[in-house]
């Protein structure tokens, strides 16, 4: 098979693909956004900066207001990092969120006892960047 039949089965068969990457597909896309990468957002802390990810999971969870909000897990090629979606950004974007496409997260890098996250005030699909 080429690849991209290969590709097209792993998607249809597993929801997923196993032979590379997903977001290696958006290279192009990707090229156009000035980003940070996943593995160095430690080096950005206190910086609102921009990363391209793959959602991974999430969780919502209610804030002390009982608003929903939500963590969410978003990788690249570089690393796994973490976000957060306070509850106005909740609201904005939680309908944007699946797993079938790659996203363009803007937000505050913070370390709160040694773990680095992503305070996430914008999302876009990386097609519409």
């Amino acid at each position: 098979y080429d690849m991209r039949t290969v590709l097209r089965h792993e998607r249809e068969a597993l929801g997923f693909l196993i032979s590379r990457h997903p977001l290696t597909l958006y290279a192009r896309e990707a090229a156009r956004v000035r980003r940070v990468a996943g593995a160095d957002l430690p080096r950005h802390v206190g910086r609102t900066v921009t990363t391209i990810g793959w959602l991974v999971t999430g969780k919502v969870v209610s804030a002390r207001n009982d608003e929903p909000m939500e963590f969410v897990s978003f990788e690249d090629t570089t690393a796994l990092y973490e976000t957060v979606l306070f509850p106005g950004a909740y609201r904005r974007f939680c309908h944007r969120l699946s797993h079938t496409e790659p996203y363009v997260l803007r937000g505050k890098v913070e370390e709160d006892f040694g773990a680095v996250t992503l305070t996430v005030t914008d999302v876009a699909f990386l097609r519409s960047t």
